[in-house]
């Protein structure tokens, strides 16, 4: 009787054992599978105009866009080119890693305008811009938006504007669009006094001068909510500089079949004279 009872029990210990190994191995399980979808890569929600992140048409997914990509010469849409620094890259990044809710022509390409190509670099001058920047392509509109790193490291226009005139030399669009650099608030009429005389330069080659930036100006800083460093603007801005960029292009561009700028690298009758001016 005495071994019979041992043996009873020895049998209730293995079952109790296995139940517990059993048990171990599903809470295992669970977590690795509660791990497992915690890092899942998430989608990127664009925020809204407003400044609130939205479900709505803002949301970009992080592979949604290919700007490498170039696309076909017969897509029928207007070719745009871009070139500039973080302002265009979204953030210290290379625009040729991807698009995302930071980077403007994620709101300006698709139903009629084709992104094809340029560069852009966080922390880039206008400078290092033209020696990085190729060749593009059949290019009808080269938005080009630089200059803030240039102020940041105490570069003069007068220093930067062959630099300018080499990206258009180098790209030779149909037409050209040079946009106004933000505020920045570091040194604000450092800022300022340049943006003049980009404009004025740009009025000379007879290209188009845009400022996008109307929104997030109070005088020469940024006004209240549309920058975290005084320096970039929230995705909420890039946003709204992306469909800003995107009317202007629109305009400039016409239709594919539109004549060239005056002066343009595309226009058969330019001579090329205004380059290194």
């Amino acid at each position: 009787m005495l071994r019979d009872d041992f043996s009873r029990r020895g049998v209730a210990q293995d079952d109790g054992m296995k139940r517990a190994t059993f048990a171990r191995v599903a809470l295992t399980g669970a977590v690795v599978a509660t791990l497992a979808a915690g890092c899942a890569a998430p989608t990127i929600h664009a925020t809204s105009a407003s400044g609130s992140g939205s479900d709505s048409g803002s949301t970009v997914a992080q592979a949604a866009a290919a700007p490498g990509q170039a696309v076909p010469s017969g897509s029928g849409g207007v070719r745009v080119a871009v070139v500039g620094d973080s302002l265009t890259a979204g953030g210290g990044r290379l625009l040729s890693d991807g698009l995302t809710a930071d980077t403007w022509m994620t709101y300006a390409q698709g139903d009629g305008v084709d992104y094809v190509g340029g560069y852009a670099k966080g922390g880039s001058t206008v400078q290092e811009q033209a020696a990085a920047v190729g060749p593009v392509a059949d290019v009808d509109v080269l938005v080009l938006m630089s200059g803030t790193n240039d102020v940041r490291l105490g570069l003069s226009f007068a220093e930067s504007a062959a630099s300018y005139d080499a990206i258009v030399d180098t790209i030779r669009p149909k037409h050209v669009v040079v946009a106004a650099i933000p505020p920045y608030d570091r040194d604000p009429a450092a800022a300022a006094r340049y943006e003049a005389e980009l404009e004025r330069h740009v009025v000379d080659e007879g290209w188009t001068f845009t400022d996008p930036w109307g929104f997030a100006r109070a005088g020469e800083l940024y006004a209240p909510g549309t920058s975290l460093d005084g320096i970039h603007p929230t995705t909420a801005g890039y946003e709204t500089i992306g469909h800003e960029l995107r009317d202007v292009v629109l305009d400039v561009a016409g239709s594919r079949a539109g004549a060239p700028q005056a002066d343009s690298p595309a226009d058969p009758d330019a001579d090329g004279s205004h380059a290194g001016s």
